[in-house]
């Protein structure tokens, strides 16, 4: 069996790949995309809030076919939704403290005891002492009993 390692220490992973040329000018690519695609989605929502029309924010809400009062009203709609799902949080966080009071449900499990595997009926008593002394053991047959269906 395998001990646990400790929790509290953290060690630092360094994770360097060389990428072949081709894939880092696609991703490099695809990044430049989004971002650009992101500038535009923003300013959009900006424009309307700010009621400007410049040439590109105009360019897009022709397409769209919106006016600023329109992607204002579906703002104002999703700042609502995303209001009224904060307020039923915060009611059921406090009627959870309330009812519930502040228990912490996250402790640590007790450290399994020689006789609770014994208990199992699993191993052999013999073969479970072997496992907690040994760091490594090869079985050529499964210690393992099968469990009764």
């Amino acid at each position: 069996m395998e001990k646990p390692r400790p929790r509290d220490r953290q060690e630092q992973v360094i994770i360097l790949e060389k990428q072949p040329l081709p894939r880092f000018l696609v991703s490099l690519f695809f990044t430049l995309l989004i971002w650009i695609y992101s500038v535009f989605v923003v300013w959009f929502f900006a424009s309307a809030l700010l009621n400007t029309n410049d040439r590109y924010s105009g360019v897009l809400k022709i397409a769209f076919k919106t006016s600023n009062a329109e992607v204002r009203t579906f703002m104002l709609i999703g700042v609502s939704i995303f209001l009224a799902f904060l307020l039923y949080f915060l009611f059921w966080r406090t009627y959870n403290k309330k009812r519930f009071g502040n228990k912490s449900r996250r402790k640590q499990p007790m450290p399994v005891t020689v006789d609770d595997l014994e208990k199992l009926e699993l191993m052999p008593l013999e073969t479970i002492k072997k496992l907690q002394a040994s760091n490594y053991m090869e079985f050529h047959k499964n210690p393992v009993r099968d469990l009764e269906k």
